[in-house]
């Protein structure tokens, strides 16, 4: 396998389960890419963590990424300044809102510079980056934001699946108003050329999902089909890109399982993210000019420092992290 950088893995929200998962993806050896991964929290807090679950592991830390080394057992650690005395576990706060988004910048920082080949994001909370005055719907806004980015969206990978969806997190009558030509081209250029770039699809098939149902029925169960996303697709087809007409999510979701499509693009959130559920999905943050993924769950507050968190999700996500890397260093070389 070609060498890259280290994986970078922040670690989260520190009262959550995100340090954790963290020690036992960068210590397991089952669990572990085999690019080496550096964690970028707090040393202290990651050493009370292993000490209140149990976890016998020896961290190390380090002052530049490049150190770190696949050595199961040991875990390479980039501090990041905090009162790590003062967290409470299972408890929102603003001391860990702030930490979490120090990892952030760090790592953001690092990626930029060439110094991790890619990143991957442990489970923190929105309310506590409100608490610390980040006020930002989630961690990949506050990535957007660190390297000026203000086109992107989320590709959701799980078992054969891969969806990107053309809203979010809104409601869903902002959803509707959000399916737009120009938002529909932006996305699917986003979506066509990361299929391309880092997941190595020449020519991707992108199947493409109604907003109304049976996707409207050709305008009797509603317009939107006809009047803003089939024009889409055709500008989308022109600059070479192989979609699917709108087509009913229901069938559509079978089809690419079997394997009909390489991606779908999906109309609002739980559209797309109800069939990827009972896989378990990691998200890979498009547009962004760095590799960035994340695991499908929040801190689980519930189960926190308890030592019971299951790791193999982040382990799926700081993986997928390394194989688009690894898939962007070989399109780059051509």
């Amino acid at each position: 396998m070609k060498t890259i950088k280290p994986i970078a893995i922040t670690v989260g929200d520190p009262a959550g389960t995100g340090p954790e998962l963290s020690l036992k993806v960068a210590s397991t050896d089952l669990l572990m890419p085999q690019t080496p991964v550096v964690l970028i929290g707090s040393v202290g807090l990651l050493r009370r963590v292993a000490d209140h679950i149990g976890l016998e592991v020896e961290i190390r830390t380090v002052r530049r990424s490049e150190e770190a080394k696949r050595q199961p057992g040991v875990v390479w650690v980039m501090d990041v300044p905090l009162d790590y005395r003062e967290v409470v576990p299972c408890r929102i706060s603003k001391i860990c809102g702030q930490a979490s988004v120090d990892a952030i910048r760090l790592s953001t920082k690092l990626a930029l510079a060439g110094e991790v080949s890619a990143i991957c994001s442990a489970p923190a909370n929105k309310e506590a980056f409100h608490l610390a005055g980040h006020k930002f719907e989630g961690q990949t806004e506050i990535f957007a934001h660190l390297t000026n980015t203000t086109a992107f969206h989320t590709i959701m990978i799980g078992g054969p699946l891969r969806v990107s969806l053309v809203s979010a997190h809104c409601s869903l009558l902002e959803a509707v108003a959000r399916v737009k030509q120009p938002r529909i081209e932006r996305i699917m250029g986003e979506l066509h050329q990361s299929l391309v770039e880092e997941f190595g699809f020449p020519h991707p098939r992108i199947g493409v999902a109604g907003l109304n149902p049976h996707a409207g029925e050709n305008g009797v169960l509603g317009m939107e089909e006809i009047d803003h996303i089939k024009p889409a697709l055709e500008v989308c087809r022109r600059k070479g890109m192989n979609v699917s007409d709108p087509l009913a999510a229901d069938s559509l979701f079978y089809a690419a399982e079997q394997g009909g499509y390489d991606a779908i693009l999906a109309m609002y959130h739980d559209q797309g993210t109800i069939p990827l559920k009972r896989f378990g999905y990691v998200t890979y943050a498009v547009g962004l000019p760095i590799i960035r993924t994340t695991a499908g769950h929040g801190t689980a507050f519930d189960i926190a420092w308890k030592g019971i968190a299951k790791p193999e999700l982040l382990s799926r996500a700081v993986k997928q992290a390394e194989e688009l890397a690894l898939t962007k260093a070989r399109h780059q070389r051509g």
